[in-house]
């Protein structure tokens, strides 16, 4: 029984060492003009006019190499429209053609992880009901894949305030093509990851978001 114990007591805190990795490294690959301007905003409130786009850019291809996804396999929605509307932040493509926008109540993955204030793990997302018209775009050079598996977590900035969702999905023909399930540890490092990233995103949204 001691064993036992001990077991789960070093499991967990390796696991928890896992997470804070997570965003260490995502902190790290950012660009360090990036981290610089960031420094700056967050002393004197002057952005440059595209630190959102780069900083989303620069986020999802981080994002992407520590979840072992592709960059296309990553999004991330804001909320706007007095909270009544989603839109993508990322993949840029389909942000700046600014037809990006649903409405939270519409039958969306994002959205009941909005409503319900948490994130959640679908491994078999075709036999959800969802809003799948956004798999069909095609993003660079990438041919649109239906998304077989994602884990989502809500973007929240202090005093509860909910920003939007991040996903990071896994695209394929077919389950097994897709890749490996996400696991509940994955859904602890995308909550954390998306704890920290959320305020530094929300001082950057363009006013014309």
């Amino acid at each position: 029984m001691v064993e036992l114990v001990w077991e789960e007591l070093h499991s967990l805190k390796r696991r928890t060492g896992e997470r804070r990795m997570l965003i260490r490294s995502v902190v790290d690959q950012l660009p360090v003009r990036i981290r610089w301007e960031l420094d700056v905003f967050q002393k004197l409130a002057l952005p440059s006019e595209d630190l959102f786009e780069r900083l989303t850019d620069s986020l999802a291809a981080s994002i992407a190499q520590a979840f072992s996804v592709e960059e296309d396999e990553v999004a991330i929605l804001l909320l706007r429209g007095r909270m009544r509307m989603l839109r993508f932040a990322y993949p840029l493509a389909h942000y700046v053609e600014r037809t990006n926008m649903f409405p939270v109540t519409t039958t969306s993955i994002a959205g009941e992880v909005l409503q319900a204030g948490r994130g959640r793990i679908d491994n078999e997302v075709p036999h959800i009901e969802h809003l799948d018209v956004y798999e069909q775009i095609r993003v660079k050079e990438n041919r649109p894949l239906e998304i077989q598996k994602m884990v989502s977590a809500p973007l929240l900035i202090p005093r509860g305030q909910t920003l939007g969702v991040m996903q990071v999905s896994r695209k394929g023909k077919s389950p097994r093509e897709a890749g490996p399930n996400f696991s509940p540890l994955d859904l602890l490092k995308l909550n954390d990851l998306s704890r920290w990233l959320a305020l530094h995103i929300y001082r950057v949204i363009p006013a014309d978001f």
